[in-house]
């Protein structure tokens, strides 16, 4: 469903990148659409994905429903995909998210 409107989108914005911080990996694209999130990390060799997923999507659900500015409420699919991207393929995956609004122009979030 389409929960993510621009009021979201930057508390999202925001909290993706303050528990990227902690948890030490780093955002290299990151992408929003009115349904679902597009996001490639650079992280370590021994990183608990599923822990940072749960941080993601678990945290930020409970954070941004409780937004004065949050009309929508906001929960995940309970399903994600990951995919690891390598050196050689990274400038594709990186144009992959960026041109997220181009690809899906009806789930852009309007300003």
């Amino acid at each position: 469903m389409p929960m993510i409107d621009q009021p979201t989108r930057n508390f999202l914005d925001g909290f993706f990148r303050r528990t990227a911080i902690q948890e030490r990996v780093t955002i290299v694209a990151l992408a929003f659409l009115r349904t679902h999130v597009h996001l490639l990390l650079q992280t370590g060799p021994r990183l608990d994905l599923s822990r940072l997923v749960r941080l993601l999507k678990g945290g930020s659900s409970y954070a941004a429903s409780r937004q004065p500015d949050n009309k929508l409420g906001l929960r995940w699919n309970r399903e994600y995909s990951v995919t690891s991207v390598s050196p050689k393929l990274l400038q594709g995956a990186i144009d992959y998210i960026e041109r997220q609004n181009e690809r899906h122009p009806a789930e852009m979030i309007p300003p």
